[in-house]
């Protein structure tokens, strides 16, 4: 295993090993990874860096918002 900063749980909060899993399922089910990054894992890591912890109703916020921001 690699030493050192893991920039993906820096940036996310997701383990790297995680983050290649979400990935891939992404890609598998033709998911945008840049839209999943930059519309649910980056809010979710500030709610979650904000409150400490991100509970049920937040998470919801959270997935409205990035499906409205796919719907036209």
């Amino acid at each position: 295993m690699s030493k050192g900063i893991d920039s993906v749980f820096l940036h996310y909060g997701v383990r790297k090993e995680d983050m290649e899993l979400i990935l891939q399922t992404c890609r598998d089910n033709d998911i945008d990874e840049e839209w999943l990054k930059e519309n649910i894992l980056k809010p979710y890591n500030e709610a979650r860096t904000q409150q400490n912890t991100v509970d049920e109703r937040t998470l919801s916020k959270i997935m409205k918002r990035a499906i409205k921001n796919v719907q036209p």
